[in-house]
């Protein structure tokens, strides 16, 4: 009987430390995502500066 506790214990906290790694894990893909979709989305507003800069200059000479 004590052996069969003994297991049941140490399977529980073997899949209590599995499903914190995991979690862990699932966090840290994530943060790596948002990240990455942070870089993106400044790429794109660097983007979108330089040609309203391109389209504002183009307009500007014909204002005169």
């Amino acid at each position: 009987m004590y052996l069969m506790e003994e297991l049941a214990s140490e399977r529980s906290r073997s899949m209590i430390k599995q499903a914190e790694q995991l979690a862990q894990s699932r966090r840290v893909r994530t943060l790596r995502r948002a990240r990455r979709l942070e870089r993106r989305a400044e790429r794109r507003l660097i983007d979108a500066w330089r040609r309203a800069a391109e389209l504002r200059g183009a307009v500007e000479p014909a204002d005169y």
